[in-house]
């Protein structure tokens, strides 16, 4: 993996972190969810910008899987064209023969 990627991923299990920490904090103290109720914009926001993290990595696994089959498709045809000069070369040292 690369740097973006391992930095992106932190970001990301750090936001998971924090909701996982904010709701068992929640279910512990159910007190203070009443005093959070004029807050509610910021969970909207803390929301859209998870669901924006999660479009970024789903984004970035596709092109990484779009930039695998290039370099695979890359690699079979210089594979096919090794094969083809091996048996070019087999043949003419047949012909020589």
């Amino acid at each position: 993996m690369n740097k973006r990627r391992l930095i992106f991923l932190l970001v990301f299990g750090l936001y998971h972190l924090a909701a996982l920490i904010f709701t068992v904090y929640m279910d512990f103290n159910s007190s203070i969810l009443f005093s959070l109720l004029d807050k509610i914009g910021l969970f909207k926001w803390g929301a859209l910008f998870g669901i924006i993290l999660f479009g970024v990595e789903a984004f970035w696994s596709w092109r990484d899987s779009k930039d695998a089959e290039r370099e695979r498709e890359a690699m079979r045809l210089e594979n096919n064209t090794l094969k083809a000069k091996v048996y070019d070369l087999t043949e003419a040292a047949k012909k020589a023969l």
